[in-house]
């Protein structure tokens, strides 16, 4: 992230532990943004799953005539 003016805080205001805190808050969201990200692209799926599978034939069958076969 490129650091500018308008992505800084002035956090020298606040007290030492106020401050620590505020960082450290600042790099969980910034690690969990990344672990999130990562998380969606491993949940995508390939290709593979978009393309439709085509057939020659397609034989419609009941329910009743699955349970029959048993």
């Amino acid at each position: 992230m490129p650091r500018s003016a308008t992505n800084m805080l002035d956090l020298s205001e606040l007290p030492a532990p106020l401050r620590r805190e505020a960082r450290d808050f600042v790099q969980f969201l910034l690690a969990r943004r990344s672990v999130s990200k990562k998380a969606t692209r491993s949940r995508t799926l390939p290709a593979a799953f978009q393309t439709p599978i085509h057939v020659n034939e397609y034989l419609k069958v009941s329910r009743d005539e699955i349970y029959d076969e048993i």
